[in-house]
């Protein structure tokens, strides 16, 4: 059995200026495949905008290597209604150069970090599929699938499935406090979550 070498890179907090970057990497798997259910490639103005939505609430972390940005990794909102305030949703991305590394693995392990310390309970992921090496990377990293939905998504003129993956990283007790921005668990406690994330 292969093992993947360890990313060589450094994990951070996105900042508006990876947005071309982030950009970049995404574009392709837009236009060129369903792993991403949107139909248009936003631009590096529209990424910068996302970026900022999603910090504050949310973790939104790039992995740096020599080549510059390789991967990013963010949370969000799982459902709007309150009850579901513990849960987020959690998606990865690497790019080419970055694959098969252990660059999602390591992203996904600081994004969990801070996620617990902010006091969340669950994440989901939904994967379109057939999608063999981004199951095998949620498997690995202890999501487990908890359902499918069929013919979810319409792209490339043919109907898609979404296989719904949970990972719950955070027992909480029957009266959990809501869940805490970044800026309330403090930047230390952030950067405590960050490289050498490779190195765990």
């Amino acid at each position: 059995m292969s093992t993947a070498a360890a990313p060589a890179c450094t994990i951070r907090l996105a900042a508006p200026d990876d947005a071309a970057a982030i950009a970049a990497i995404y574009a392709p798997i837009v236009e060129t495949t369903a792993i991403s259910f949107e139909e248009v490639a936003p631009d590096a103005a529209e990424i910068g905008r996302r970026i900022e939505a999603t910090l504050g609430p949310f973790p939104y972390l790039v992995a740096v290597g020599e080549a510059g940005v390789a991967g990013y990794a963010y949370a969000s909102a799982y459902r709007p209604r309150a009850a579901y305030r513990w849960s987020v949703a959690v998606s990865v991305y690497v790019g080419e150069a970055g694959r098969r590394r252990g660059t999602g693995a390591a992203l996904y392990r600081a994004l969990f970090a801070i996620l617990t310390r902010q006091g969340y309970q669950s994440a989901f992921a939904g994967i379109t599929l057939p999608n063999a090496a981004s199951v095998a990377l949620h498997e690995a990293v202890g999501f487990r699938l908890s359902g499918t939905d069929p013919r979810a998504g319409h792209k490339f003129g043919r109907w898609w499935d979404v296989g719904n993956f949970a990972f719950a990283f955070n027992p909480l007790g029957d009266a959990p406090e809501p869940p805490r921005t970044l800026q309330a668990i403090g930047a230390d406690s952030v950067a405590a979550c960050l490289t050498p994330a490779a190195a765990r």
